[in-house]
């Protein structure tokens, strides 16, 4: 009789091999000291298989679902499909089964799913080939099975375990290291401090740090030395084991395993001075491209393992970008500024970066144009819409408004009533004065019949007053009507809420301007104003209007002054000398007068060289 055991190697799955039967005591001491979880597997399995009674094979799938399940186990070697099927049939139950024979001969199979932790979480499923119809023996053999299974669990657990603590151990000495990296300011001393730390954190009789500058690499640090010369043959040689793993874009160990194809001419050289040592190269890099390496030996008594050049090939990932940083902040300025002119030179000459080059390109030649091609120079300013004679309507005395025809918007022809005042006290005044005056004319007709001389005078100047007085009524009465004093546009004045109420003398009522001609008012900031003159021509646009520029020329400028939002503004007016028949008082837009033809980079530089002639002289002594 013999059975086969199944062990994986690499993570595959299992390769079962046929020897003769394991003794019981090195199966428990093989399962004892497995390692990892298939391992645990390959030796619980015959055990757990000669425990139970009538047992004629047995399978161990791992996997957490059903179409997931891969075999680690076999006993005895060979396929075993149907308890595959069966295992998967638990699985996807999760919980226990048995499956009897349907012709009622052949072997009984059970499969009982692989669980751990509080949630019961699947990793696997245990199935067996059972030699009895039983069901009180069945019930017993998965209860067996239950108790063995936690042998499995226990061990997935340790397996994964040591590989936390395994992680948590590189992650520990990463972090001591770049703690030690960060608490220096300087960039010497941060690669002093990594270097130190290296070398006591992992056993090593020396530790030196390099950086790749202009195709070479020169050491920065060398543990427990605080000063060194660059051409001391120590250094020469560890600056050839760090271009040595840099050239080769990997990690280089000398000796090197058996397989390896690295090249370590330059290690074995290093490992000499201490006679057969060991050394441990590992590049590092930041950003995209290897910016450095550190270099780690030990004597020849104390190799390195896979897992210590595992946590310093770690290390070295995390803490390499970090002392590059300090290195080029570390650096003077005109260094840094040697170095980006020498990157932007290398992307501008060399291959790819083709949009870098088109903008700069664009550039050059835009500066070109800007040195070399003159246009238009033209002071822009904001601008308002008047007319250019504006006629104030004026209540000529004390009244009531009795009517209001118009308000500010309307446009009125010459002569249209424009509003009223009331009338009624003035009539009344002048209906007296008309009775008086009939009343004198009979007396005085009256005298002159009596032949009174003295009567006909008195009476004459009496007559002669009253018609003044109705003279004087008369010409109040004409001014109580306000009419248009030519064609034009309403542009201030809205009665048409104050009828019956009471207007003062000397009131502005409204205010005219004429449709047909204009001026610009232009408020120019005080750093342009030495550049008009009057006479200058240029155009206007309405924001109304903002289809129809309207040319203007500059007639007045206005020597003074007026401080707006912080600064100084002077008035200038000019006149629309073309139609302008969509235009209305009030609008406003934006003038440009034109002053002559110049350079676009004076043009636009302008502004900027003002400012700074005024900052130079303001701190002129």
């Amino acid at each position: 009789m013999s059975n086969g055991v199944a062990a994986d190697k690499g993570g595959d799955a299992a390769v079962n091999d046929e020897r003769p039967l394991v003794l019981e005591p090195a199966l428990w001491q093989r399962l004892q000291a497995a390692a990892t979880f298939e391992a645990a597997a390959a030796a619980w399995l015959p055990l757990q298989t000669q425990s139970l009674r009538n047992a004629q094979s047995g399978l161990v799938l791992a996997g957490d679902a059903a179409a997931a399940l891969t075999p680690l186990a076999v006993w005895p070697a060979g396929t075993r499909d149907d308890l595959a099927a069966a295992a998967r049939l638990a699985v996807t139950e999760r919980h226990p089964i048995v499956q009897e024979p349907k012709s009622g001969e052949g072997a009984a199979l059970i499969a009982v799913p692989l669980t751990e932790g509080e949630g019961g979480e699947l990793f696997g499923c245990v199935a067996f080939r059972l030699a009895t119809r039983d069901r009180d023996g069945l019930r017993a053999a998965i209860r067996q099975v239950q108790w063995g299974a936690a042998w499995l669990a226990a061990k997935r657990g340790l397996a994964a375990g040591r590989d936390e603590r395994r992680q948590l151990a590189r992650t520990r000495a990463t972090l001591d290291l770049l703690a030690g990296a960060l608490e220096q300011e300087r960039f010497k001393a941060a690669c002093m401090a990594v270097a130190t730390d290296l070398a006591i954190a992992f056993h090593c009789t020396r530790a030196a740090v390099g950086f790749s500058q202009a195709g070479r690499t020169r050491v920065a640090a060398i543990s427990h030395t605080a000063q060194f010369e660059r051409s001391m043959n120590l250094v020469r040689k560890l600056g050839a084991c760090m271009d040595e793993a840099l050239d080769q874009r990997s990690l280089v160990l000398f000796p090197a395993p058996s397989g390896d194809g690295t090249v370590t001419r330059a290690h074995a050289d290093l490992a000499r001075l201490r006679h057969d040592g060991r050394v441990l190269t590992v590049p590092f890099m930041a950003g995209d491209h290897f910016a450095g390496a550190f270099t780690l030996e030990r004597t020849g008594e104390e190799p390195f393992d896979e897992e210590t050049i595992a946590i310093i090939a770690a290390a070295a990932a995390a803490i390499g970008p970090v002392l590059d940083e300090k290195r080029q902040n570390d650096r003077w300025l005109a260094a840094k500024a040697w170095e980006a002119c020498a990157t932007l030179v290398r992307r501008v000459v060399g291959p790819h970066h083709a949009t870098l080059k088109l903008s700069l390109a664009a550039a050059a030649i835009a500066g070109l144009a800007l040195a070399t091609v003159k246009a238009d120079y033209r002071v822009t300013a904001d601008a308002r819409v008047e007319g250019l004679v504006r006629r104030a309507i004026v209540a000529p005395y004390d009244g009531y408004l009795k009517v209001a025809e118009h308000r500010a918007g309307d446009t009125v022809r010459k002569g249209d009533l424009l509003a009223a005042l009331e009338d009624r006290d003035l009539v009344l005044e002048r209906l007296r004065w008309v009775t008086e005056r009939q009343q004198r004319r009979f007396e005085y007709d009256k005298a002159l019949a009596t032949r009174q001389p003295a009567t006909i005078n008195v009476v004459r100047s009496q007559i002669e007053q009253a018609e003044a007085q109705i003279n004087l009524v008369d010409e109040q009465l004409s001014r109580l009507k306000f009419y248009a004093p030519f064609d034009g546009l309403i542009v201030s004045g809205d009665l048409s809420q104050a009828i019956g109420g009471a207007i003062s003398r000397g009131q502005v009522l409204f205010e005219v301007a004429p449709l047909d001609d204009y001026r610009v008012v232009i408020t120019v900031d005080e750093r342009f104003i030495a550049d008009l003159r009057e006479g200058q021509t240029g155009q206007m646009l309405a924001g109304a209007l903002p289809d129809t520029p309207y040319p203007i020329v500059v007639q007045t400028i206005t020597p003074v002054a007026e401080a707006r939002n912080g600064r100084n503004m002077f008035r200038v007016e000019g006149r629309v000398t073309a139609a302008a028949t969509r235009l209305r008082p009030g609008m406003e837009g934006i003038a440009k007068v034109e002053v002559d033809r110049r350079l676009l980079a004076w043009t636009w530089a302008r502004p900027i060289l003002d400012w700074l002639r005024l900052a130079v002289w303001h701190w002129m002594p």
